[in-house]
Order: C-alpha cells, then sequence, then structure tokens
C-alpha cells in the first residue's frame, strides 16, 4: 500500500510541478507606461491618441520598416488590389474572413462607412484622409449623403475613386487614423463608441478590456485575430510621471522604457552605460521638431521678424545639452528619412543673434517686443528646458519671452483656434510622404489655422494642395523641394531646429522589440516579442 501511495504522491507532485512552470513561461503580460491620459479612444476624433486605434484595429495596409532604415507599404487587410492607367481609380479586395474581435465579418460596407464617417462626424479630426476621394466635399457640405467615390461590387471588392492621382494614396491608408471600423458596431455602440471598451469593438490583435480614467489601460489579446498571434497576451498600461518610470523599469516593474520622456541626463548617466547598453533600442524619428510662428499675432507677422527669431536660436547648443546630441539638425520641413528630403535645403540656417538683432532693428523693433511662448503641461522635461533654452535665446536678442503653460486640453484647444503666438511643434509621419507634413500645415486655410502659423500666401497654400497630385515623381519631388525653400528660407513661416533618435530600454523578459517605423512613443504591441 505504501508504494501506491508513493506513486500518487509522487504523480501529484509532479502535476503541481507542471502546472507552476506553465503558469510561470504562460505569463505573457507585457508592462508599459503612458505619460498622460488619453482623450478618446476614437481615432476620428483625435490626431494625437492612438495607442488603441493602433492595436484595437486594422488598416487596409500597413508600413513596413527594412533593416536599411527604408520603408515600404505592404497589404494588411487588403488582400490585393490595382490601380487605374489614370491614378485615379484603386481597386480592392479584401482578405478572407477577416472579423472584428465579437465574430461580426468585415466587409466592403465597413470600408465606405469608416471613410463616409470621418467626412460627417461633427467633430472630426481627420477629414484630410478622406477629402481628396471623389464626392467628399459634397458628404463634407451635405450636399450628398454617401460617398459616391468609393463603389462597393460584394462583400469583399470595392473601388476607390480619386479627385487627381495621389502617389501616397496606399500609404495614406496605412496611417491609425484610417482605421476600419464595423458600421454595426459603431451603430449600436452610439455616444458609447470610443469611449466604453467594451463597445470599441475592432478586428485588431487586442482587445481593449480596461480604461481607468487617470490610471491606464488594459489589453488582452484577441483571440478571433486573422493575423499572426503576438507574443504578449495581456498589456497593462500605467499612467506615470517620467520620475515614476524611470524607478518602476528599475524596479522591474515596466518592460519597455521610453527614454524620451526622461531628462537626457538621466538617460546618460543610468542607461547609457554598460549596465544597460545591450538593452538600448534605438530608432530614427522621422519628424520634426520645430518653433511655429503665428503670423495673425503682431509683429510675427513680419517675415524679417520671424528671419530674427530664427537667426536668434542656438539650435546645435540645445540638441548637445539637452538631448545629448542625439539627433541632427534639420533646416526644412522634410526630415532626414522623409522622403522628399533634400540637401539642396539644407546647412543655410546659421545662429546669428548680431544678424538677429540687426533684422530687427531693420524691421522696427530695436528695443525688441514682448511674445509669448505656449507649453503643454504634460510636454516631457525635454520639451520644457527646450522651451526654456529658446525664451532665453529670444531674450539675449530683445525679445521678451514669456512662457505660458496651459494644461493639455486647454493647449490643444488655444491651438485649435488659431490664436496661439508661438509653440513648440513636433510632427512625426503618419505615412512617409512629403504631403503628410506639408499639407498638415500649410495645405489649406482651415490647417493653417487649426495649427496656428495663419501663413498668408494663399498662392503657397494653393501650390501645396495641388502638390499631392503630381503624377510625375521626379517633378513632384523638384516642387517639394521649392515648396520647402519658399516656407523656410524665404517667409520663415516656422523655425527648422532638429529631428531626434528615439532611444527605448528593455527588460530582460523581452526578447526583441521593433518601435514603430517614424520612431512614435506608441507602438504596435506585436512589434514585442516577450522570453
Amino acid at each position: 500500500m505504501k508504494k501506491k501511495y508513493m506513486w500518487i504522491f509522487l504523480f501529484i507532485a509532479i502535476l503541481v510541478l507542471s502546472g507552476c512552470g506553465k503558469s510561470e513561461s504562460a505569463d505573457k503580460t507585457l508592462h508599459l507606461a503612458l505619460n498622460a491620459e488619453i482623450v478618446t479612444m476614437d481615432a476620428h476624433k483625435t490626431t494625437n491618441d492612438y495607442i488603441v486605434p493602433m492595436n484595437v484595429f486594422d488598416t487596409l495596409f500597413a508600413m513596413k520598416k527594412n533593416d536599411d532604415g527604408s520603408t515600404e507599404i505592404v497589404n494588411s487587410l487588403v488582400d490585393k488590389y490595382d490601380i487605374s492607367e489614370d491614378g485615379l481609380t484603386y481597386h480592392f479586395t479584401l482578405k478572407d474572413d477577416i472579423v472584428f474581435s465579437d465574430g461580426t465579418p468585415m466587409t466592403s460596407h465597413d470600408v465606405k462607412f469608416t471613410f463616409e464617417r470621418i467626412l460627417t462626424l461633427p467633430d472630426s479630426a481627420q477629414t484630410d484622409c478622406a477629402i481628396i476621394i471623389d464626392g467628399a466635399q459634397d458628404l463634407l457640405d451635405g450636399k450628398e449623403h454617401s460617398l459616391r467615390g468609393i463603389t462597393i461590387e460584394d462583400e469583399k471588392n470595392f473601388s476607390i475613386k480619386l479627385l487627381s492621382p495621389f502617389a501616397g494614396f496606399t500609404a495614406l491608408l496605412s496611417t491609425p487614423s484610417t482605421v476600419i471600423y464595423s458600421e454595426k458596431l459603431v451603430a449600436e455602440a452610439g455616444e458609447d463608441f470610443g469611449v466604453v471598451p467594451e463597445k470599441t469593438i475592432g478586428s485588431g490583435p487586442y482587445i481593449i478590456k480596461e480604461w481607468n480614467r487617470g490610471s491606464g489601460l488594459v489589453f488582452e489579446y484577441n483571440p478571433k485575430y486573422w493575423g499572426p498571434e503576438p507574443s504578449a497576451k495581456r498589456v497593462e498600461m500605467k499612467i506615470m510621471e517620467p520620475q515614476v518610470m524611470n524607478l518602476a523599469f528599475q524596479k522591474g516593474d515596466l518592460d519597455v522604457l521610453d527614454c524620451m520622456y526622461l531628462d537626457s541626463a538621466i538617460v546618460k548617466s543610468t542607461y547609457k552605460t554598460d549596465t544597460y547598453k545591450d538593452k538600448i533600442v534605438s530608432t530614427d524619428r522621422i519628424g520634426q521638431n520645430f518653433l511655429m510662428l503665428n503670423e495673425n499675432i503682431e509683429p510675427l507677422g513680419n517675415v524679417q521678424v520671424r528671419k530674427a527669431i530664427c537667426q536668434a536660436i542656438d539650435r546645435e547648443s540645445i540638441l548637445n545639452t539637452i538631448y545629448d546630441g542625439d539627433g541632427k539638425l534639420e533646416d526644412g520641413i522634410f526630415t532626414t528619412g522623409c522622403i522628399g528630403h533634400s540637401d539642396n535645403n539644407q546647412g543655410w540656417l546659421k545662429y546669428d543673434p548680431e544678424a538677429a538683432k540687426k533684422l530687427l532693428a531693420d524691421a522696427g523693433y530695436a528695443d525688441g517686443f514682448d511674445m509669448d511662448l505656449y507649453l503643454d503641461s504634460t510636454a516631457n522635461d525635454s520639451v520644457k528646458n527646450t522651451i526654456q533654452a529658446i525664451a532665453e535665446n529670444l531674450n539675449s536678442i530683445g525679445i521678451h519671452a514669456n512662457i505660458n503653460t496651459m494644461d493639455h486640453a486647454s493647449y490643444l484647444d488655444l491651438r485649435n483656434s488659431g490664436e496661439m503666438s508661438a509653440y513648440f511643434a513636433l510632427w512625426l509621419l503618419d505615412f512617409n510622404d512629403p504631403d503628410n507634413i506639408i499639407y498638415t500645415f500649410f495645405g489649406s486655410k482651415d490647417n493653417t489655422k487649426l495649427r496656428s502659423n495663419n501663413y498668408s500666401d494663399e498662392s503657397v497654400i494653393e501650390r501645396v494642395a495641388a502638390a499631392k497630385t503630381i503624377v510625375d515623381e521626379n517633378e513632384r519631388l523638384k516642387e517639394y523641394e521649392a515648396l520647402e525653400k519658399k516656407l523656410s528660407q524665404d517667409d520663415a513661416a516656422f523655425v527648422p531646429l532638429f529631428s531626434l533618435k528615439h532611444l527605448f530600454v528593455v527588460s530582460d523578459r523581452i526578447e526583441s522589440f521593433s518601435p514603430h517605423w517614424a520612431g512614435w512613443n506608441d507602438i504596435y504591441f506585436d512589434k514585442v516579442t516577450m522570453k
């Protein structure tokens, strides 16, 4: 009998030990941090909060970053497509058996609904993504009730007709702003869509399980996902102050630390060391940091004053001291890595405070003037220090710069109203095409107001809008080069500063991590492989 009970005991012990081992290896919870609360989970209502759209929803195409740093467009929801000879009509076929996380099939009707919603939603922030589609303006103006440029052939096949050719159209369709929604599920959710997790349903690799205001977000793997199963089965994101993030990572409570949130001195002393050197993942940020100037607020309407501001800012000192040299000076709007970047428009902008003073004197402001610089309270320490350094540079030439710090919502409201005088701006590309940045800031009068630059040369605004329609690629890029020179050098419509490297540190639980191709803070969770 003793032998029998011994075998039972051993069997139970093996089961317990096996169970423990399985539980330990199955702990695929990814721990991440946010520096601020998101405002919405609805991609159509934001140009900033993309963490949910990127991981809970899908786009027709995706952007892939190659080992050499180049990017290419690959199919996502689309199985195949072709383009008409005139470049106006795109015919698409969706992949088979794609369903939303509740099991609702995705169809061509959902694609059309998505773009119609972008244009008709009262507080839509994404109309630029659809305005090039035939009939978009009529729908936007309420003259039509459906988008005539999208034709449904059957449940899987549809076509989109553009008003004019646009080389970056498939790239546009890879951005989080164009994730595909379910017409049925959005209608059922009503006002709760983008607000209540269980009613914000997508077809992506994750389901949003919790949105705890002021605390964070919880995601879980979507078992109905059509693509490869991600390594992380659960993702917990907590809102933390930068100092707390730093301590949490060192304690082992975070798996990926975004160094962009930390002061560069901490990054240098703590993470650019032998202890962490093998844990740093770095990528170039394909985007521009610049100071935006509002021409509607005097004396910033004077081009001589704007040129004085350009020459008054010691960009190299800011880059080296505040960012530890992790970047590159940029003299135009098309940053290094962006299609359309031209060496011909680099090297012209020099730090020259004496020349800046002379420009001010010539403009009638020898004694300087007062101006306001605006700062988002949620900005990281590096941005706060940058604004402070810019203010000191301006003060040294007689411009009395006052820094106004505002909460995030108020900051966006003021900027969007067109009444913010000057602010530190960052634009990371949504898709790799020059149109994505130049049109956003200078492509229409509405856009110039929304970005509080109020650029006044309407002929240039018209050229920016027309540039996307140029069929010949060499001609198109030549026009973008000319527009870049006009805006940055001739008109000093903004102050170009620098592009940066984006550093992350990963924990011992991470096998590999691929940051967003353009170096966003938001990441795709399925690009993280856990051990």
